[in-house]
């Protein structure tokens, strides 16, 4: 028995379908990254990160929109 009987090869498809997964798992961790800060802003923490609630609340939305249809549409958000 060799090793390549039980081989799988990789598509470009198999690439894909991992590296939109990837993505999407960070853009969940980023989420509640994200709305964690806005938590803050509401509650009036003393050290929230970011200039103010704005900018945490356009990220989301940027999140949001970098994946539309189970395809990555441009780059990837920045942080505020």
């Amino acid at each position: 028995m060799s090793w390549l009987d039980n081989a799988q090869v990789k598509t470009v498809a198999d690439k894909a379908a991992n590296d939109l997964a990837a993505e999407q798992a960070w853009i969940e961790a980023e989420m509640v990254a994200a709305d964690k800060e806005v938590k803050k802003f509401d509650d009036g923490h003393t050290r929230p990160k970011g200039a103010n609630v704005q900018e945490w609340r356009t990220y989301r939305n940027a999140l949001r929109d970098y994946i539309q249809a189970g395809v990555i549409v441009g780059e990837r958000p920045v942080s505020p």
